[in-house]
């Protein structure tokens, strides 16, 4: 398992920081403890270095011509929609995890109740996330169809979560 920065991410291409990125999400996830702040942290840091690396190669591509638009500078900009997506909802992911780190998240049953809901909503964003770095990657490898139009995104069916059983 490594663990990525941002510095290691520039020495690649961008398929393979996204790569690089959702491994790292995968390996090291989020969960009911006070290092998770930090993991949770790290991964926006991550985040946020792709978006923004995306961003600033289309247009870079776009202000010094060194790309053909259909060939790397629309991927780049999709991509990039999509990694601000992923960055949108591992930032919510958050504040779950923070409920959860909090010491006494377990000291009642109205509080395990809470923690439920909190892990539930952490494991909701984290889905999303990875989806958005999914469809990230996509942009980045599915060449678009002849007239350069990508074909409009299909939103993913959200889990529905387990239903709650009766309190006696």
């Amino acid at each position: 398992m490594h663990i990525y920065t941002p510095t290691d991410l520039d020495d690649m291409t961008m398929v393979e920081a996204i790569d690089a990125v959702t491994a790292d999400l995968l390996d090291h996830q989020a969960a009911a403890s006070p290092h998770s702040v930090f993991t949770v942290m790290r991964h926006i840091e991550l985040l946020c270095h792709l978006t923004a690396r995306a961003a600033n190669d289309a247009h870079f591509g776009i202000a010094y011509e060194h790309a053909d638009p259909a060939d790397q500078v629309e991927p780049l900009c999709r991509a990039a929609a999509h990694l601000g997506r992923a960055t949108a909802h591992y930032t919510l992911a958050l504040t779950p995890v923070l409920a959860l780190s909090k010491p006494d998240a377990r000291s009642t049953v109205h509080k395990q109740l809470d923690a439920i809901e909190a892990l539930s909503r952490l494991t909701k964003q984290v889905h999303d996330a990875l989806l958005a770095l999914s469809d990230a990657r996509t942009c980045m490898t599915t060449p678009l169809p002849p007239g350069g139009q990508a074909p409009p995104a299909v939103p993913p069916p959200v889990p529905t979560p387990p239903a709650a059983k009766p309190h006696r």
